[in-house]
């Protein structure tokens, strides 16, 4: 009982209790079970040892756990006076069974004294208050008067409580708790049995009214100490009884409650149903609406083409006087329709168009005149046609677009989320020891997001414990709305291993220059940088250049790839009727890998410098717009700290004159990327005396790895 009461004491003090009412109390409690010398020496320096950690952990918070395992460690030297009674085997026992329930008690009286029962208990925190019952049990077993054992009391009524709170292992491990307890008190290991046969009883009458369930408890204990051959006392059989019809009396309010702060709401795994539910039926509805459009777009294509059959027929031959005759003869229709056709080739009729068949009509002059009529109303009805139809098909190719734009969005909205319920409760663990309340930690394939309540931990211990639990950097994009009274929520992703440090320079030929750039984040992950020469210089150009620019960063930002955003730009700007062609340099590297993906379309080359040196990346191709389907340059690399990757317009390169002249350009050795960009162009205009004969713009980025 003295090293147990020794950690539990000092626990209390640590956790916050007043030392000058614990320790007088602990004390005369001691003193109780043992009027000794030994016993109060020991219970004096527990008390003096405590009351000294408790102090200097008021000054020294960060060390104030390992202050008292000191001292209680510290406080067992007292026990070697009496090593000729105990022996230094015993002693050296009690330090460490000390120690270890000191570490215990403070898991588990922390949420109940510090966190004042906010948050629902860890399983670790539960196996600790299980090794305290234990212990309690142990020293209840101590506790007899007149045969009237207080550990069969509140045996009797923890195991039906813990069943009545909704948990039925609880109940066993409850009644194992005890039973070790009186097992180890009483050296007998039949109260073990007696408890565990209690708990599943109880656990099979958990559901009937109050009293049977009580009344059960009694029961089994009664039948299993009869079926090992050990009958109880009638002393504790009626504590047995009064502890077993107590828990009668409890409230269901008060078992709700307590239900509430053990174990996690069934609502989180709801929620989890929920978001991924309506993420599959988004997807589906997503899926559904490309689907439309794709039949659109086929229904759109294939309008079948009017057309107008028997012409002659009609308007010739009816009016001749010998039709009814002529009708008869076989291949006259075909014959006419054979005509008709010849003469809609040429645009027009003549002798040599009239078939052998009606080479003998007596009518033939007014039938090569209608054939010539007809030949010239289809060919207007030609041109109208093919009008249409290539309104159609532009539309079709619209339809298209949209319907592949919803499939992928489709595609990607409908992936169910993957919930890592382990990695959530080592972060709610990790939170709640740093003093933070969490009831809920939801952690998914990109995020983690939690809901804590804390006065004291700053974001940035926060989010230095997810990042410590995931086992890898984190950081926070979204906090600070109250989802709950008290409860903040935060919203962490991945945090990328590298960023990008990015500048341009810039030469105009007129007063405003046909080339655009920008540099953008995609997502927080990606980093893409874009570089348009709109054809010629001015507004128009520039226009034209800026135009292309949004459509780009607009599809990059729907979550398109990168094939497929440019090939939609290209059939935007395909559409053009002003005809204004631009080049386009593009590159988007991936932030967590490194990897650096480069499209190029009619563009100068790309300068990539690492380590290695430098070297160009080329792409042949026509500007934007000029053909339906885009034909680009693409390449990826792989991108390491400290690489540099240069973009340029031909307003440079065509001053330097050669990919050569620009590789040598490249390799200045300037501090950063403003730097670079600004030596580059000014190198390029100092080849022209001064003055460039086009527009002329330089970008550069600098890839770097981030420290966390």
């Amino acid at each position: 009982m003295r090293p147990c009461g020794a950690g539990f004491v000092a626990a209390l003090v640590y956790c916050g209790m007043p030392a000058i009412v614990v320790l007088p109390v602990y004390i005369g409690f001691s003193l109780v079970f043992d009027f000794s010398l030994g016993t109060f020496l020991y219970a004096i320096a527990v008390s003096v040892v405590s009351f000294v950690s408790g102090m200097a952990g008021l000054k020294f918070k960060r060390a104030k756990r390992a202050v008292f395992v000191s001292g209680i460690a510290a406080a067992q030297l007292s026990l070697l006076f009496m090593r000729a009674r105990l022996g230094y085997l015993i002693i050296l026992v009690w330090s460490v069974l000390a120690v270890g329930i000191f570490a215990a008690s403070v898991c588990f009286l922390r949420p109940v004294l510090v966190q004042k029962l906010k948050y629902k208990f860890l399983e670790t925190e539960l196996v600790c208050g299980g090794v305290l019952l234990i212990c309690a049990s142990l020293g209840l077993c101590k506790m007899q008067v007149a045969g009237f054992d207080a550990a069969y009391l509140l045996a009797a009524f923890a195991i039906p409580f813990a069943a009545g709170v909704g948990s039925l292992s609880g109940s066993v491990a409850v009644a194992m708790c005890f039973g070790c307890g009186m097992a180890l008190g009483s050296e007998h290991v039949a109260p073990i049995a007696f408890m565990a046969f209690a708990a599943l009883v109880t656990a099979i009458f958990a559901e009937a009214p109050r009293p049977i369930s009580s009344l059960s408890t009694v029961a089994a204990y009664v039948l299993a100490a009869y079926l090992f051959s050990a009958p109880p006392l009638w002393q504790q059989i009626l504590c047995f009884a009064v502890g077993a019809l107590a828990f009668a009396l409890v409230p269901k309010s008060l078992l709700g409650k307590v239900r509430d702060v053990l174990f996690a709401p069934v609502t989180a795994t709801a929620a989890r149903g929920i978001v991924n539910r309506a993420a599959a039926e988004t997807g589906k509805n997503l899926l559904g609406a490309s689907q439309i459009f794709a039949d659109m777009k086929i229904a759109m294509e294939q309008v079948p083409e009017a057309e107008e059959a028997g012409v002659l027929e009609k308007n010739v031959c009816s009016r001749c006087s010998g039709y009814a005759q002529c009708s008869q003869v076989q291949g006259y229709r075909e014959a006419l329709d054979r005509m008709e056709r010849s003469s809609a080739a040429k645009g027009r009729a003549s002798v040599s168009e009239v078939p052998a068949l009606l080479s003998g009509c007596g009518n033939l002059s007014a039938l090569i005149s209608g054939a010539t009529e007809s030949a010239q109303l289809k060919h207007e009805q030609l041109i109208v046609s093919e009008a249409r139809k290539e309104g159609r098909n532009i539309v079709a190719k619209q339809l298209g677009l949209m319907s592949e734009v919803l499939k992928q969005m489709g595609n990607r909205v409908k992936e169910p989320a993957k919930f890592d319920t382990a990695k959530e409760k080592r972060i709610a663990e990790e939170l709640s020891y740093r003093g933070a309340v969490v009831p809920e930690v939801i952690v998914t394939d990109e995020t983690v997001s939690v809901v804590l309540q804390s006065e004291e931990l700053t974001s940035e211990q926060i989010t230095s414990a997810v990042s410590k639990t995931m086992r890898s950097p984190y950081r926070c994009i979204r906090g600070g709305a109250d989802v709950l009274p008290g409860y903040t929520l935060l919203l962490f992703a991945r945090a990328p291993r590298y960023d990008v440090a990015f500048s341009a320079a810039a030469s105009a030929k007129e007063t405003r220059s046909g080339d655009s750039h920008s540099f953008i984040r995609l997502g927080g992950d990606r980093f893409m940088m874009t570089l348009c020469d709109g054809m010629g210089s001015g507004d128009a150009a520039r226009k034209a250049s800026e135009t292309a620019i949004e459509l780009v960063e607009s599809f990059f930002k729907a979550g398109l790839d990168s094939m497929s955003a440019v090939e939609c730009v290209n059939r935007f700007l395909a559409l053009n009727e002003c005809e204004r062609f631009s080049t386009l340099d593009i590159t988007v590297i991936d932030l967590n890998s490194g990897v650096a993906e480069i499209i190029k379309l009619s563009s100068p080359a790309t300068v990539l410098k690492t380590s290695d040196g430098v070297r160009a990346i080329s792409g042949s191709s026509l500007p934007m717009g000029v053909f339906e389907h885009v034909r680009c340059g693409h390449s990826t690399q792989n991108l390491h700290s400290g690489d540099e990757i240069i973009m340029a317009t031909d307003g440079v390169t065509d001053a330097l004159g050669s990919t050569e002249s620009l590789l040598a350009a490249a390799m200045s050795n300037a501090s950063d990327p403003q730097a670079k960009a600004q030596d580059i162009l000014e190198y390029a205009t100092a080849s022209q005396k001064g003055k460039l004969r086009d527009d002329g713009t330089v970008l550069c980025a600098r890839i770097f790895e981030k420290k966390y």
